[in-house]
């Protein structure tokens, strides 16, 4: 809780600070005329974030923190500085909440006094605005980190998605295959206490050539047709004396009863079961490498697509590819365009390659893509959601154009879309730096961006020269 300072507010006082350094002794006087003492505990709140901005304060003891609405980075206003509403400054509300870190005493002058203060005090108003400038440059620097992080932690939780199924499938067939090679070595050292004539051997390597072929090169069978050949296999075995249950895995591997009816013949229904056995791990042990094998690949197209998307081991300027970038974003956004959105890509594949700044490219990409799956996110659950990218060698350079179905930018709000910190998510889902950030990209690599908007299509176009 605020309490009245002992004593008014004196140029003296207020000199002694080297915020007021070289201000006139007239000016500091006028300053002080204005101002009343206000003190505060530690904790106590001093600005509430939604109240209007009416104040110009100074620190004359302790320290006040200031923290924005949704970002975890503090502003420390130390003893000597200033706060609040400072010249020039366009604020209405607190965008945030400030308190007092330590026991704090505040100079506060009602901020319509500030225009005046200009032409009285010109020393410490070049000052003021100066720190604005500063202060402006500091949220910007938070806002961006920010905005980064926030589309960092969009593409984290889809690679991680991404990442996790394919793992989690090499975990499965790994320990999968342990057991079938403890049950393949066991089956196998059982059969050699078996007497098997020569042609059965035969028949059995055969029968391995056959299933090894069969698990490179699997065919398609439909459901019905797969049914009726287990059940007739099924009886089959069980007939020969060996287990029936292990005619799904046969059909699996490709074996029918016209091969086995040769095999059966020569061999005892133990020595039959064994040798089956065998074969059937022979096949899965196949399938599960072939299945190790595409998720090692899997994972590692996701780590090339990581690579490329960051340009790893390059230097910020290079010979860039604008469609393998583009094709290395839209793999980061994998697991969120899989849910429902139609990528359609027209490529004019005779691009030049651009020298220009891969990582920051990319970036562009990245924050318009994610702003048209924003959009797309409004729609209806029933309504299909496209995604289209083109892009076009033009005379001055190239044309890359970004277009989802969304419910367009609607005609009140077209004209701030680039301001800075101006977003319509709420707080917490967006800095408002997305679409500044992109435009501050293009304008270093000396090219433009624009956008055309209507119900059910939304489209920016970015020229690079």
């Amino acid at each position: 809780m605020a309490e009245a300072g002992s004593g008014r507010i004196t140029a003296e006082e207020l000199l002694r600070l080297p915020l007021f350094e070289g201000e006139c002794l007239e000016g500091a006087e006028w300053i002080a005329s204005k101002m009343g003492s206000l003190r505060f505990a530690a904790g106590d709140v001093i600005l509430r974030e939604g109240d209007p901005a009416q104040i110009f304060a100074v620190v004359l003891e302790g320290e006040l923190h200031f923290r924005r609405s949704g970002y975890d980075t503090v502003l420390v206003v130390p003893t000597g500085q200033a706060t609040g509403v400072l010249p020039f400054s366009r604020i209405k509300v607190w965008i945030g909440r400030g308190w007092a870190a330590q026991p704090t005493r505040l100079a506060v002058m009602d901020a319509s006094h500030l225009r005046e203060l200009v032409y009285r005090a010109p020393v410490l108003a070049q000052r003021l605005v100066s720190q604005m400038t500063d202060r402006t440059r500091e949220f910007t620097r938070m806002e961006e980190s920010s905005n980064r992080l926030l589309a960092l932690g969009k593409l984290a939780a889809g690679l991680a998605h991404e990442l996790n199924n394919p793992a989690s499938a090499a975990v499965r067939s790994s320990v999968r295959l342990r057991e079938l090679l403890e049950e393949r070595r066991r089956a196998a050292l059982a059969l050699r206490g078996e007497a098997i004539p020569d042609e059965a051997h035969d028949l059995l390597a055969d029968l391995g050539e056959a299933i090894t072929k069969c698990a490179m090169q699997p065919g398609s069978m439909d459901a019905l047709e797969r049914a009726d050949l287990e059940s007739d296999l099924g009886d089959w075995l069980e007939c020969a004396g060996a287990p029936g249950q292990m005619a799904s895995a046969l059909v699996d591997a490709g074996i029918t009863v016209e091969q086995l009816r040769p095999l059966a013949a020569g061999m005892s229904s133990r020595a039959l079961g064994l040798g089956l056995r065998v074969l059937v791990a022979d096949h899965e042990i196949l399938c599960l490498a072939g299945e190790l094998e595409e998720s090692a690949r899997r994972m590692s197209d996701l780590v090339q697509a990581v690579k490329s998307y960051s340009y790893m081991d390059q230097t910020s300027m290079t010979e860039v590819e604008v469609e393998a970038g583009l094709d290395a974003t839209l793999r980061m956004f994998q697991y969120q365009l899989k849910h429902g959105v139609e990528v359609a890509r027209q490529y004019a594949r005779d691009l030049p390659r651009l020298r220009a700044n891969g990582s920051a490219l990319n970036q562009i990409w990245t924050n318009l893509i994610d702003n048209a799956l924003d959009s797309m996110a409004l729609l209806p659950p029933e309504r299909p959601r496209k995604l289209s990218i083109r892009t076009c060698h033009e005379p001055e350079g190239v044309l890359v154009e970004i277009a989802d179905n969304g419910p367009g930018i609607s005609e009140d709000i077209r004209a701030r879309i680039f301001e800075p910190f101006f977003t319509t998510k709420s707080v917490g889902e967006g800095t408002g730096l997305g679409l500044d950030i992109v435009q501050r990209i293009i304008r270093t690599h000396k090219g433009s961006i624009r956008f055309e908007s209507e119900p059910g299509r939304t489209v920016f176009q970015v020229r690079l020269p």
